[in-house]
């Protein structure tokens, strides 16, 4: 019980810098901005590449998880995380060269997710999976509670090429801490599996609707990450710390959310997943959506709460499901397949942003585009509400 709760503790920690890194980017958006003057298309830019890398690379990474195990791509992934965010910070003089340290940054990410959810799966008996992996999901709330607080913090003390190194050797500090305390996997999980694993999820209606709509909930959730906090301080005049603050309170729906939606579904909605994913993704995209229609720095904090709180809530029954469902020994591909559905939606959404921001030089298609897409992922989930359960994915054609 306690090496239990020691590993989840340090992967916790290794999700914090995770969602950290993706949260400055953000806010370090308007130095780099000013910077090298970019315009809102070429902002997009450096956001999506990166979830383009973490698109190409997730069903790989979960591949070699099933194969060299969960220990050595957690290591690999966090290690790429730590490199690349140094280099960026410290080498990225011009556009291109920001560019390409997203995208190998987004590579580095792309390994940790599913290593994760292959190392819970190994080391929890089936009812404490889905807690123990809410508990990991929850780095996401206190990444963007604390997070934008620290990222302003850092910007305007440090600059953003320091605060992007420091970022790295936190990162790679955690790296090390995985590499002396998290357990190595068993013998047997080496094993390798059958060839044709992927292709069979890919025919399994449940793995389809799961990641159309993990696709369509990431796509407000980093949408919202890369573009909320330069519509605060140009869309509604807010000053840099307000801004920090609102998305804090974001956040603080998240981690709420993160938290209490593993227990409370597993002990009172057990086989109603489907129609909690419907309902909370119906909210969130009101709460979304109102955002853009209110002046008030109170009001937008509430609302971003409410928002995140249902989004989070609608992410987490998606990202638990097949840990209840899917054999071990096919954890890292499953994972990996339906979390690329989340990446293609961070790399789809910035540069969609982007585009209709510079299109309409107005950010209320931009609201709409958001909320739209948790419609979507009510939507995509509709089919599985009908059933008593999901129906467990088979490996076999």
């Amino acid at each position: 019980m306690k090496n239990q709760s020691q590993m989840i503790f340090i992967l916790f920690l290794g999700y914090v810098f995770v969602y950290i890194d993706k949260t400055v980017t953000g806010f370090a958006l308007l130095p780099i901005e000013k910077e090298f003057s970019l315009d809102a298309s070429q902002l997009g830019l450096i956001t999506g590449v990166f979830f383009l890398a973490y698109s190409l690379f997730q069903i790989p990474a979960g591949w070699l998880n099933d194969r060299v195990g969960y220990k050595t791509m957690l290591l690999i992934s966090l290690a790429g995380l730590g490199i690349f965010a140094i280099c960026f910070g410290a080498l990225g003089m011009s556009f291109g060269l920001l560019l390409v340290f997203r995208f190998l940054s987004g590579i580095g990410h792309s390994g940790y997710p599913c290593s994760c959810a292959k190392a819970v799966v190994s080391n929890f008996s089936l009812e404490k999976r889905t807690f123990a992996q809410s508990v990991l999901l929850s780095s996401a709330g206190l990444a963007m509670t604390v997070g934008p607080i620290i990222a302003v913090t850092a910007l305007e003390t440090l600059g953003w090429h320091t605060s992007f190194i420091t970022l790295g050797v936190l990162a790679c500090v955690v790296t090390l801490l995985i590499a002396l305390r998290v357990p190595a996997p068993a013998p047997v999980e080496q094993v390798k599996t059958q060839h044709s694993d992927s292709p069979a999820l890919w025919k399994n209606p449940v793995v389809i609707l799961l990641f159309i709509a993990i696709f369509c909930v990431n796509i407000p959730s980093y949408g919202l990450m890369a573009w909320l906090p330069k519509f605060l301080r140009q869309g509604m005049g807010m000053s840099l710390e307000v801004s920090g603050y609102i998305v804090a309170a974001g956040g603080a729906g998240l981690w709420l959310s993160s938290l209490c939606t593993g227990w409370l579904v597993g002990k009172y909605f057990t086989g109603r997943e489907p129609l909690v994913i419907l309902i909370c993704s119906l909210i969130s995209a009101v709460g979304i959506l109102s955002i853009f229609y209110t002046s008030s720095a109170w009001t937008a904090s509430i609302l971003l709460f409410i928002g995140e709180i249902f989004l989070m809530a609608a992410f987490v029954t998606i990202f638990t499901l097949p840990l209840k469902r899917l054999p071990e020994n096919i954890m890292g591909s499953a994972m990996g397949l339906i979390n690329t559905g989340g990446t293609l939606g961070g790399f789809v959404s910035p540069i969609v942003i982007g585009f209709l921001i510079s299109r309409s030089q107005s950010y209320q298609s931009t609201f709409v585009f958001l909320s739209l897409a948790m419609v979507c992922a009510a939507l995509a989930i509709l089919p599985l509400i009908r059933a008593k359960r999901p129906t467990s994915v088979s490996v076999t054609d």
